[in-house]
C-alpha cells in the first residue's frame, strides 16, 4: 500500500535531480567553486523534496483515514463490509486510491489501483454533480454488462481543509433497468387509420367494384398489420382502430409507413388512387388519454392534406409522409355550416377584429377584407389589424385607402390593443400558427376566435377556435372566404374592391390560375367576376417596376440546380420578400424544374421563399427549417444566419428530403 501510495503521489522529479547532479560534475571543468555551489544547492532542493514527500504522504493517509467519517478500526471494517461496491477518488483527476472487494468483483482493481481513473472505467464520467452538492450522479452508469446508480460525498478532512477526495456507493440497478426496458417496449400505443378519400374513391363505381376496392384495401393494411403482430379491428366503413406495442411503432416507423405506399397503388376506375391518413397516440397515461392523442394526430394529418401519419405524444407531433396533392372537396356543406356559425358568432360579439399573418401578402389582406363585408352587413363594427411598415400587400393597401368607405379600417397594434374587449371577435385569416399571426398577444385577450386558412397544419397551431375553417385542398384564403360570403351577405352587396381584393389574392395564390386552381376555384372567380371585379385591374396590382424587375433577374443568377429538379438561389445581397417569391416563381418555368428555393439576408436572419409545381411538398422543407406553408408555397426565416450557413442548411433540407420521398415522388411522377 505505501509502495503505491508514494507511486501516485510522487511527481517523478528523480530525473530532475539526475541532470542536476550532471550540470555540477560538468561545471568543475570550468570552475570548481561553481560545481560545489551547484552540488549544494542541488542537496538542500533534494532535503527539500524529501520533506514535503513525507508531509504530503502524511496528509493523504490522513484522508484515507477520513473516508469511513470515524477512526476507530470497527468503523472501518464497517465500511469495507459494506453490502455495496464503493470506491475513493481523487476529486481533481478522477485517480481510484481505495475500492472494497465488492467493487473488485464489479471491475477487477488488484493489479491496476491508483492506475486507472473514473473515466476509465465509465468514459465521460463527470464529478461537477458532487461539486454542486447533489447526492446522485444524474443518469445510470454502464461497467461491463450491468447498471448502477451512484451515490457519492465529500470527504471532509477533520482539519476543515479543503476536500481532495470523494466517495462512491455503487448501487446495482440492472434488473431494474431490463424491467423498465421491457415496460417501455410493451407499453401499448393507439393507431387510428382512415381511408381519407372514402367519397371519392367509391363515387360513381357499381356495388361490386366499390366491394373489390375495399377488400384491397382491407388486404393491404392487414398484412401490414400482420407483421406488426398487433390488434387491427374496423369499426366504420373507412375507419379501423389498430394497438401495438411501443417496441413494434419503432419498427413500422424506421419502415416509414409502408402501408401509405402499399395502398396508393390501389386506383379506382376514375384514376383515384387510395389513400391512408393514420393517426397515433403515445406516451399518454391511460389508454383514453393515448386515443384522444390518436384522434389529434388523425385530425392533423387531415388538415395537412392526408396520405400521412402523425405521431402525437404528450408534448409534440412528429410527420411522415404527405407529399400527395391535396383531394379536392366538391361539396360545399362544410362551407354552409360554417358560414352560419361564423355569422352567429358575429352577432354574439361586441365588435370584430381580423388579422393575418406577418409580413401580410395580398391573399391575407384580401379575405380580411371579406371577413369585413361579412361583419359589415351584420351592422359590426369591423377593424383590420395591420403592420404597415411590414406588409406585401401595399398596392391593395393603397386602393383600399383610397376608397373612402373604408376609411379607419386599418388598426396598427397598438391602437388594436386599446380597442379590443372581452367581448370581441378575432378572425384569423390566411395562417393557423399563433405565433405567425401579425399580433400574437391580440389572440390571449380574445375569447372568441375564429380561422380562415389553406395552408396545412403545424403542429403548433391556434387551438380552442370557436370556429376553424380549414381546407388544405382549397387554392387561397380568399377562395374560403369567397365561398362564406355567398351564404353570409345577400346578393349585389359585395362591393367591386372587395370582389377585386379577393380575386387578386386567389391569382397570387394561383399564380394567375396556373396552380392549386380547382373546380372551387373557379367557382369563387366567377362569384367574383359576377360582382363587378376586373380582371385587368387586378393585374395592375402585380406590376413591377424597372428596378424591381433587374432586382429580380439578379436573384435569379444566383440560382443552383440540384440533381431532383429543385433550383436553389440563396442571395448574398437584401432585397424585398415579393421579388424573392416572384423570382422563386420565375424559376418555375425551367424546363424541368420541379421545385424552387430563394433566400436572401434580411438584417441578420435569411428569410426563405419555396415554390413547386405540386409534384414536390415544399412545406415539408421549410418544416427542417423552422417555417411552414402548403404544398406548393412554403417560407421559413432563418435566425441569425450568415449566406455560407443558410445555403449549407437548404441543401442539406432539400437532401433529407430527396433521400425520403424523392424514390416515391419520381414513381409518381
Amino acid at each position: 500500500m505505501e509502495k503505491r501510495l508514494s507511486k501516485i503521489l510522487e511527481p517523478g522529479f528523480g530525473m530532475y535531480f539526475v541532470v542536476f547532479l550532471l550540470f555540477a560534475c560538468a561545471s568543475a571543468f570550468f570552475s570548481l567553486y561553481l560545481a560545489v555551489f551547484e552540488l549544494i544547492v542541488c542537496g538542500v532542493l533534494y532535503a527539500y523534496y524529501i520533506v514535503t514527500m513525507r508531509r504530503r504522504k502524511r496528509e493523504m493517509l490522513q484522508y484515507l483515514e477520513n473516508v469511513s467519517g470515524a477512526v476507530d478500526a470497527e468503523s472501518q471494517q464497517s465500511l469495507s463490509n459494506l453490502p455495496l461496491p464503493i470506491t475513493v477518488c481523487m476529486i481533481g483527476t478522477g485517480q481510484i486510491v481505495w475500492c472494497n472487494d465488492l467493487f473488485n468483483e464489479v471491475y477487477d482493481m488488484s493489479d491496476s489501483l491508483f492506475e486507472l481513473t473514473l473515466n476509465d472505467i465509465v468514459p465521460g464520467f463527470d464529478n461537477t454533480w458532487l461539486l454542486e452538492k447533489k447526492p446522485m450522479y444524474p443518469s445510470e452508469v454502464q461497467v461491463g454488462d450491468r447498471y448502477y446508480t451512484v451515490l457519492g460525498a465529500l470527504v471532509k478532512p477533520a482539519d476543515g481543509s479543503a476536500s481532495v477526495l470523494m466517495t462512491l456507493y455503487w448501487i446495482d440497478m440492472t434488473e431494474m433497468v431490463a424491467l423498465r426496458r421491457r415496460f417501455d417496449d410493451t407499453r401499448p400505443v393507439v393507431c387510428i387509420i382512415s381511408i381519407d378519400n372514402y367519397e371519392e374513391l367509391v363515387k360513381n363505381v357499381s356495388d361490386s367494384e366499390k366491394a373489390t376496392l375495399l377488400a384491397a384495401v382491407d388486404n393491404r393494411i392487414g398484412e401490414w398489420a400482420k407483421d406488426v403482430h398487433g390488434v387491427l379491428r374496423k369499426y366504420d366503413r373507412d375507419r379501423y382502430i389498430f394497438v401495438i406495442e411501443e417496441s413494434n411503432l419503432a419498427a413500422i416507423a424506421q419502415d416509414k409507413f409502408s402501408v401509405l405506399d402499399s395502398v396508393r397503388s390501389i386506383v379506382s376506375r376514375e384514376g383515384i388512387n387510395a389513400t391512408l391518413s393514420i393517426g397515433i397516440g403515445r406516451d399518454g397515461s391511460t389508454l383514453e388519454e393515448k386515443y384522444e392523442f390518436a384522434a389529434l394526430a388523425l385530425e392533423m394529418a387531415l388538415s395537412r392534406g392526408g396520405d400521412q401519419t402523425v405521431i402525437k405524444n404528450r408534448f409534440a407531433f412528429e410527420f411522415f409522409g404527405g407529399v400527395t396533392k391535396e383531394v379536392e372537396k366538391r361539396t360545399k356543406v362544410k362551407s354552409r355550416v360554417m358560414a352560419n356559425a361564423l355569422g352567429q358568432l358575429m352577432r354574439d360579439s361586441s365588435q370584430v377584429f381580423v388579422m393575418g399573418h406577418r409580413n401580410s401578402d395580398i391573399d391575407a389582406i384580401g379575405a380580411a377584407v371579406g371577413v369585413v363585408c361579412a361583419a359589415r352587413s351584420r351592422g359590426k363594427q369591423v377593424h383590420i389589424v395591420l403592420n404597415r411598415a411590414a406588409t406585401l400587400a401595399q398596392p391593395l393597401i393603397d386602393k383600399i385607402d383610397a376608397c373612402g368607405e373604408y376609411e379607419g379600417i386599418f388598426l396598427d397594434p397598438e391602437q388594436a390593443a386599446e380597442k379590443i374587449d372581452t367581448g370581441s371577435l378575432m378572425v384569423v385569416v390566411d395562417t393557423n400558427r399563433p405565433d405567425f399571426v401579425e399580433v400574437p398577444e391580440l389572440l390571449h385577450r380574445c375569447r372568441r376566435i375564429a380561422v380562415i386558412d389553406h395552408h396545412r397544419r403545424a403542429a403548433d397551431y391556434i387551438e380552442n377556435c370557436a370556429v376553424n375553417m380549414h381546407e388544405p385542398s382549397a387554392s387561397s384564403a380568399c377562395e374560403l372566404v369567397s365561398e362564406l360570403l355567398q351564404y353570409m351577405v345577400p346578393n349585389q352587396t359585395i362591393s367591386r374592391l372587395e370582389a377585386e381584393a379577393l380575386l387578386a389574392g386567389i391569382f397570387l395564390d394561383t399564380k394567375g390560375f396556373s396552380i392549386k386552381a380547382g373546380v372551387r376555384t373557379f367557382e369563387a372567380a366567377a362569384y367574383l367576376r359576377r360582382a363587378g371585379a376586373d380582371m385587368t385591374s387586378v393585374k395592375r396590382m402585380f406590376q413591377n417596376s424597372f428596378d424591381e424587375y433587374m432586382q429580380r433577374e439578379r436573384v435569379i443568377s444566383c440560382a443552383r440546380s440540384t440533381a431532383g429538379g429543385i433550383v436553389i438561389a440563396v442571395a448574398d445581397f437584401q432585397t424585398s420578400r415579393p421579388i424573392a417569391a416572384q423570382a422563386a416563381d420565375e424559376l418555375l418555368n425551367i424546363i424541368g424544374v420541379r421545385a424552387s428555393i430563394v433566400a436572401f439576408p434580411l438584417g441578420e436572419d435569411f428569410v426563405v421563399s419555396a415554390r413547386s409545381m405540386g409534384s414536390v411538398n415544399v412545406q415539408v422543407i421549410a418544416e427542417m427549417l423552422g417555417g411552414g406553408g402548403s404544398l406548393t408555397a412554403a417560407g421559413a426565416q432563418l435566425k441569425n444566419t450568415d449566406s455560407r450557413t443558410a445555403s449549407e442548411r437548404i441543401f442539406r433540407a432539400v437532401d433529407v428530403y430527396l433521400e425520403n420521398q424523392g424514390a416515391q415522388e419520381d414513381e409518381e411522377s
